[in-house]
């Protein structure tokens, strides 16, 4: 039997990898990442309809409750993806002070041309 907070969650899965499809599609990025993207939100979807099949995973990490396993699993992803931007925010901050500086010696050097 699906529970409320089961259909909340097959919902929200699926808006996500609508979400994910419509970014695609407006190439906003490559296949590999779609395809990566997907299947964690039908991973998602599989462990809310399935959730005793995470059962066996969670007892032998000696995690009590699944909720908690979610919570943890949650809390790791989001360190992963804030510890990517963190790098690729730096890596485009130095890009554009490289080509700021570039652009600006450049505009020196036409001035001193002129």
């Amino acid at each position: 039997m699906i529970l409320g907070i089961q259909i909340i969650g097959i919902l929200f899965g699926l808006f996500m990898a609508y979400f994910i499809f419509l970014h695609y599609k407006r190439k906003e990025f490559g296949r590999s990442q779609f395809i990566i993207w997907q299947t964690i939100w039908i991973g998602f979807v599989f462990a809310v309809i399935f959730p005793n099949l995470l059962g066996t995973l969670i007892s032998e990490l000696g995690i009590v409750r699944a909720m908690d396993f979610f919570t943890i699993f949650g809390f790791m992803f989001l360190t992963i993806l804030t510890v990517n931007n963190y790098f690729t925010v730096n890596k485009i901050n130095k890009k554009l002070e490289e080509n700021t500086r570039k652009e600006a010696l450049k505009n020196i050097n036409n001035k001193n041309i002129s």
